[in-house]
């Protein structure tokens, strides 16, 4: 499911511009294939409040990370709050976010009471009840550990690129405008909807794509003509708190790949760079 120089140099030659996006495209194939299911995954889109649906692959890839403990189930218990954490979170659903916002806050999700609640449990008849609920217990701990130590996120983002400004030297965004906005909304049981935010703070121009009418042409043509692309997006979280509408985590925004998807070839098409402070690298 991520600051600039605004004044940034445009690039002047052609053959800089294709040894650039080779090497972008080299790295890119490298991140898609180590992310595995991940590469899968649905996009968000970075609007207030609003956020595109996303799939089980975030699921799959933390239950793939929890801890080995042969099967032993225990309860999730409150860890130091903060931000602390090294671990990447890459292409994460609802459920898991909700479940790192509970860690972040160093509270404890009620994964008890929520197994228990589970469809899959109220339907099992008396003989099987106490497998499946154990079974349940066990998934939901499963995306719980999957949380541990987490200080980074990686979220695909919907986006797309308008017209090219030529007074500028180059393409605006949808994206990533100011006080952008990923809502992550799960119902671990019926009737208990929990909610969290993640917002970006970094305080500089984020969308602005800066190139030469060349390379802008460029970029256009290898997209295939469409202007929707994906922002394959990088963030530092910075804090958490607690609010009346839910849980808001705050992140920096680090870095984002633009790919554009050519017949489910991805092709990347540039990148941004930030660094902590929030310049252009």
């Amino acid at each position: 499911m991520s600051v600039f120089d605004r004044h940034a140099s445009n690039r002047h030659a052609s053959n800089r511009h294709e040894s650039m996006r080779s090497g972008l495209l080299a790295a890119m194939l490298c991140a898609l294939a180590a992310c595995g299911s991940d590469a899968g995954s649905e996009t968000r889109q970075a609007v207030a409040g609003t956020a595109a649906p996303s799939s089980a692959a975030g699921t799959t890839a933390a239950a793939s990370a929890r801890n080995d403990r042969d099967g032993a189930y225990s309860e999730a218990r409150p860890g130091d709050a903060g931000v602390t954490g090294t671990q990447l979170l890459s292409h994460p659903d609802d459920l898991q976010v909700v479940m790192l916002g509970y860690r972040l806050r160093g509270l404890a999700p009620p994964l008890a009471q929520w197994a228990e609640g589970q469809q899959a449990v109220r339907r099992a008849n008396e003989f099987e009840r106490a497998t499946v609920l154990q079974g349940e217990r066990e998934r939901l701990q499963s995306i719980y550990d999957g949380t541990a130590d987490v200080g980074r996120l990686r979220l695909n983002v919907n986006s797309q690129f308008s017209e090219y400004d030529g007074s500028r030297g180059g393409y605006y965004l949808t994206a990533f405008s100011p006080g952008s906005v990923f809502t992550f909304s799960a119902q671990p049981v019926p009737g208990a909807r929990e909610q969290v935010r993640v917002q970006v703070d970094n305080e500089e121009e984020l969308n602005f794509w800066p190139l030469d009418a060349v390379a802008a042409q460029d970029v256009l043509r290898e997209a295939g003509g469409t202007r929707s692309v994906t922002l394959d997006s990088s963030f530092r979280i910075t804090g958490v708190s607690q609010r009346s509408d839910g849980t808001t985590i705050t992140v920096r925004l680090q870095r984002y790949a633009i790919v554009a998807d050519r017949y489910r070839n991805p092709v990347v098409l540039g990148e941004r760079m930030f660094d902590e402070e929030g310049s252009r690298r």
